[in-house]
């Protein structure tokens, strides 16, 4: 899939990286004190705070409140940094993290609290505490520990915003509540108007499939902002058959936008796009209009049974194309006939016009 433009205003941001392959990213607590210390660097040279953390062994969390709209600058900074550290360290070559960051603006403050939760939560929900606050290389230890994190790690305290850390009552857990709330923030989409962030109301995904194919469901899903994981759970298929057919349909698209500026849709508006002229107007104009390769490119991505439908219900009878139809036939479709065969099909359209002219 195409990369989502990232809201990069200043204001609070939940990031979140894994290790490639989802291995481990940190190996002893060696690794997990270098990388908060290229994060308190970090902060000071671009200035923003950090709110909360978690280090897992192999992701992390950060909410983090930026002054300026460089978050893109600072997460650059911290993971190339830390990766540098760790493959010199390991000696070891390749990517690091599993790809760039993943990062929700924070659109309303009044999510804060459960998001500091859930972060602050997850070595609980991984077994490696009993409760919040026991976990060494999460935040919410500095309640017991301040001069740990403060001297050791931070040395420039400053960095560290215990603010809304201290309105969070950890003693509660996280609830149902919490969990359905987060889930809400963290599948919102958002855009900016008018130098504002502001959430877009998302349609379901009952709407997105009704009466639509699946191809134009899950493209219509993706582009609203669900995640291939959300779109595969709801068809039972698996996120990487979502990827193959978002990417099919991509190569669908850079084709007919190929042909339409070749002059192939010459009868149709010049910015006429492949939803608004559909798959089997695509089609139609492809057999008739595009060369070899174009043609057998579309037998690929739309599969022999649906070029066949389309020619059989739009071309064969067309006595224009005599020899395509011959050349199609013979080719594509391992029919054994002759010329004779379509320049003997009645074209029942031609025929009713000519009635009623006579």
């Amino acid at each position: 899939m195409a990369r989502k433009p990232r809201i990069n205003q200043p204001g609070f941001y939940h990031v979140i990286n894994r290790g490639v392959e989802r291995r481990d990213v940190y190996l002893n607590d060696e690794d997990r004190g270098y990388f908060l210390e290229i994060i308190s660097e970090t902060a000071e040279l671009f200035d923003f705070e950090v709110c909360s953390f978690c280090l897992m062994n192999n992701h992390y969390h950060l909410l983090i409140e930026t002054k300026s709209d460089n978050l893109s600058l600072i997460m650059r900074q911290i993971n190339s940094k830390y990766g540098m550290y760790f493959n010199g360290k390991y000696r070891r070559i390749g990517h690091l993290w599993q790809g760039r960051f993943k990062s929700w603006y924070v659109y309303d403050q009044k999510y804060l609290n459960t998001l500091i939760k859930y972060i602050e939560f997850n070595p609980v929900k991984a077994g490696i505490t009993k409760k919040i606050g026991e976990y060494p290389w999460a935040m919410s230890a500095a309640k017991n520990n301040v001069k740990f994190f403060t001297l050791r790690v931070f040395p420039n305290g400053a960095v560290l915003n215990y603010e809304l850390l201290e309105e969070v009552d950890f003693d509660l857990g996280l609830s149902d509540d919490d969990v359905k709330e987060f889930d809400e923030f963290n599948n919102s989409k958002l855009e900016l108007k008018d130098n504002k962030v502001v959430k877009v109301v998302r349609r379901s995904l009952d709407h997105h499939f009704a009466d639509v194919d699946r191809e134009a469901g899950i493209v219509g899903a993706l582009k609203d902002g669900y995640t291939q994981v959300a779109v595969g759970e709801y068809l039972g298929l698996s996120n990487i058959a979502i990827s193959k057919i978002y990417n099919i349909y991509g190569q669908k698209v850079k084709l007919f936008n190929r042909l339409r500026e070749a002059g192939v849709f010459w009868s149709y508006a010049k910015d006429l796009s492949y939803e608004q002229a559909g798959a089997k107007l695509f089609i139609e104009y492809l057999l008739k209009y595009g060369d070899f390769n174009d043609i057998k490119a579309g037998f690929k991505l739309f599969g022999k049974r649906m070029v066949k439908q389309v020619w059989q219900s739009s071309l064969v009878s067309n006595r224009q194309f005599v020899k395509l139809n011959v050349m199609l036939a013979k080719v594509f479709f391992d029919m054994d006939v002759d010329s004779g065969y379509f320049s003997s099909i009645k074209n029942e359209r031609y025929e009713k016009f000519r009635m009623l002219a006579s």
